[in-house]
């Protein structure tokens, strides 16, 4: 007897059978080996235009490939990988596909090699790269073709120049299209040495051949430090033009516009050797140098044992500040000198570069007498008339007089550390010269001295009270003078003296001064010294001190705040009179 049974398939059985006829799918295509095909998106492609190059292999592959042979043509800008499972009529197939976002490195054709795909290989390709890049391109036919829409040019200012001379490089992207993620490489040369300064950026527009471009350019000062020909290499722009069409599926999972890369023509220049007559500590190549010299006191009648400061600014157009050189400063019997370190600075316009040097010397007489300080001269190399010049500061006879108010040697004291230059080459922003040393020790004479300034004060004290008004007359002729409250620098010296903060208590003390003595020409605490009582006087030389010693001691600011707060109560005007500045009491 024959039994008929009837066998139930449940889901779960059926998705056993899917998942086996997959595996024996991948068993399968593992047992042979995959067929690799290689094809383009375009084919010829311009040298400015991106284009894919894809990769497909019907079965597994035996390992990654290796992309490396087309970096010899071409830059990978940026790669993807996908695996499809089909099935057609019941037998299903595996297809796995790489694509790769290609951009030529140069015109011409090329092949590009088998790729390995472990012992699987793909077959050769040739591509063609043609140049479309010139903005005014003629056509087969001998007719001009439509102006490029995007395009690169690169200039240099001049053909021929010296060694290490200022070149003007100037590069432009001119446009009329929309561009997003744009990005443009730094310029490089064949000098390896050469110093190469960004200038500066602009954005405007032209007209060529009627139509207006929107044009972006960058100018930079190159500095070769070869003789010979010097050779800048292309510049490379790559961003994307905005698509006109609308975006398809495949862009939505990418960034839109099609990716565009320009480069400019390299552009030469002939580099000359320094003259052999000129020696090479000597050439300084510029188009305009100046040395400037400025002083912070009037040097025909400085005391004997103060400080004044000399500042001598080097100021080169077409030169770097590391290109200018350092200036020797001859010993002189009679003065202590003590020059600071220099402060350097490039000044960057659209016409080039102005190397910049300031020197602060700090310069003490140590005895009375009239001393010649030998004139300073610097050659540089004109590069406009093409001849050997000099820059020169004069001689200056520096007098002291007095003697020196301290015993003993004279300590040495540092000018005051300028961080910036002035604004306008080469004109010196801080005139502020070095403040008087502290004098030795309590001796007899300041005793004695500050008895005589005691009964100076009233006297002083007993004119003031007696001194008849200012008429309506000789007000109207007095000058308008814009000066600090008097209330306020008087707090701001107070909080800042309490703080014993030095730094800040010398600038309020200048700013108070100039409200005090309605004199807004006070740069420095020498200025204050000679003006203000003994008392406060000796603690600004304490103050001094702290700010200009080698050792930098730590300052204690109360002995100053008891002096100057004696000195407002001095100079304190009559009840029921105001007055806007307080005039010097102790003339000198």
């Amino acid at each position: 007897m024959v039994r008929n049974m009837n066998t139930v398939i449940t889901p779960n059985i059926i998705l056993a059978i899917r998942t086996l006829l997959i595996f024996s799918v991948f068993f399968s295509a593992a047992l042979q080996a995959a067929n690799i095909t290689v094809s383009t998106s375009r084919n010829p492609v311009s040298l400015d235009d991106s284009f894919h190059l894809i990769y497909e292999a019907d079965s597994n592959v035996d390992d990654d490939p290796d992309f490396s042979p087309i970096y010899q043509y071409f830059d990978i800008l940026n790669s993807s990988q996908s695996t499809n499972m089909r099935s057609i009529n019941g037998s299903w197939s595996m297809k796995k596909t790489w694509d790769l976002s290609v951009i030529a490195k140069d015109v011409g054709t090329f092949t590009i090699p088998p790729i390995a795909f472990g012992s699987d290989i793909s077959p050769a390709i040739q591509v063609t790269v043609t140049n479309s890049s010139s903005p005014n391109s003629v056509s087969p036919n001998g007719q001009a073709s439509i102006p490029a829409k995007i395009f690169l040019e690169s200039s240099l200012d001049k053909k021929t120049g010296w060694v290490q001379a200022q070149f003007i490089y100037t590069v432009r992207l001119l446009r009329t299209v929309s561009i997003a993620s744009a990005s443009m490489t730094e310029p490089e040369t064949s000098d390896p040495d050469a110093i190469i300064e960004k200038l500066s950026e602009d954005n405007y527009t032209t007209t060529r051949n009627g139509i207006s471009y929107e044009v972006f350019e960058r100018r930079y000062a190159i500095f070769p430090q070869k003789s010979g020909q010097l050779k800048i290499n292309p510049v490379t722009f790559e961003g994307r033009v905005n698509a006109t069409q609308p975006r398809t599926i495949f862009d939505q999972f990418r960034m839109s516009g099609q990716l565009k890369r320009l480069r400019s023509k390299a552009v030469s220049a002939t580099v000359k050797a320094a003259p052999s007559t000129i020696k090479l500590q000597d050439w300084l190549p510029a188009s305009k140098l100046q040395l400037v010299e400025e002083w912070s006191d009037d040097i025909s009648n400085i005391k004997t044992g103060d400080p004044v400061t000399r500042t001598i600014t080097i100021a080169a157009h077409g030169l770097t500040a590391v290109q200018l050189p350092e200036l020797k400063i001859e010993d002189i019997d009679g003065l202590k000198q003590y020059p600071d370190k220099p402060v350097t600075e490039n000044r960057t316009q659209a016409n080039g570069i102005t190397g910049l040097k300031q020197i602060k010397i700090a310069i003490i007489p140590t005895r009375a007498g009239s001393y010649t300080l030998p004139a300073i001269k610097l050659q540089w190399w004109n590069t406009k008339t093409n001849k050997k010049e000099f820059a020169t500061i004069p001689e200056q006879v520096l007098t002291a007089i007095g003697s020196a108010s301290t015993s003993g040697n004279i300590a040495p004291v540092q000018p005051a550390q300028t961080q910036t230059l002035p604004n306008t080459p080469p004109a010196v922003a801080d005139n502020s010269s070095i403040p008087a040393p502290l004098p030795a020790g309590n001796s007899i004479y300041w005793q004695w001295s500050t008895l005589a300034f005691a009964l100076a004060w009233l006297v002083t004290l007993f004119l003031l009270f007696r001194k008849p008004g200012v008429s309506k007359a000789d007000k109207s002729i007095r000058p308008e003078v814009s000066f600090t409250p008097l209330k306020a620098a008087i707090a701001a010296v107070e909080k800042q003296a309490k703080n014993n903060n030095a730094e800040n208590t010398r600038a309020a003390l200048i700013e108070w001064a100039k409200a005090a003595y309605a004199d807004n020409t006070i740069t420095n605490l020498s200025q204050i010294s000679e003006r203000c009582s003994p008392q406060l006087a000796e603690e600004i030389r304490r103050l001094n001190t702290s700010l200009y010693s080698p050792e930098k001691p730590s300052w204690n600011g109360k002995p100053l705040l008891i002096a100057f707060k004696a000195e407002q109560s001095l100079n304190k005007p009559p009840s029921g009179k105001t007055d806007s500045a307080l005039k010097p009491l102790y003339g000198r």
